[in-house]
């Protein structure tokens, strides 16, 4: 659990980290960070220490911290977890809720589908329906995969120039998830992982190429 006095930092470093603003693979000194965000030395690390907790960063010891270094048989078992995370997350929703969530998703239907600002925000918004809507442990475990997968699906997305959306794909697992369609649900889910799956080595090559050229 993070200190709430560090909280800021935290907020910032993973701001960074999902909008793309660091390399892959790359050191992350608490030095260079106090300059680029504007925060101390001590909330820094402590913020370093909560995001490699939840996976979102590398630490060794004797080496440091580092960002992560993207290959494709770990990033396959993180869809994989993340696919299992959200059938989960269906079967225990509680009938209760499912109603609330699809007013909700029909009040802000539009924020949802079209989901504006940066990656950072859009997974804000969908962690905030998961620990609103979906039971603990199993939202707080899947709202984690949602950030460890997000920056290479969004990448997916623009690389391959889908129709699909963070958004829509994210708008339309919540509605299948508050009606009763869990077959179709479950069929869907599947095609979804298993297209991006296959494509995974193509995508991470693309990713760390673009590091390599904007450097």
């Amino acid at each position: 659990m993070i200190h709430q006095s560090s909280r800021p930092t935290y907020q910032a470093l993973k701001r960074k980290i999902l909008d793309g603003d660091l390399p892959f693979g790359e050191p992350i000194t608490v030095k260079a960070l106090e300059s680029e965000i504007g925060f101390s030395a001590i909330p820094i690390r402590e913020a370093l220490i909560a995001l490699s907790a939840e996976d979102l960063i590398d630490f060794f010891p004797g080496r440091g911290f580092f960002t992560k270094h993207l290959e494709a048989e770990g990033m396959s078992q993180r869809l994989d977890l993340l696919h299992n995370l959200l059938e989960i997350s269906v079967r225990t929703l509680p009938d209760g809720r499912q109603a609330a969530l699809r007013r909700h998703l029909r009040t802000d239907s539009e924020n949802l589908r079209h989901m504006r600002g940066t990656l950072y925000d859009n997974v804000a918004l969908l962690t905030d329906i998961f620990d609103t809507y979906f039971l603990p442990p199993t939202a707080i475990l899947a709202r984690n995969s949602i950030t460890q997968c997000a920056r290479f699906l969004a990448f997916d997305f623009k690389l391959h120039q889908t129709r699909a959306t963070l958004g829509r794909i994210a708008f339309s697992y919540l509605w299948l998830a508050s009606t009763d369609q869990r077959r179709r649900l479950h069929r869907e889910l599947a095609a979804f992982f298993n297209v991006r799956k296959a494509r995974i080595p193509r995508t991470i090559r693309a990713m760390n190429d673009r590091f390599l050229i904007s450097t």
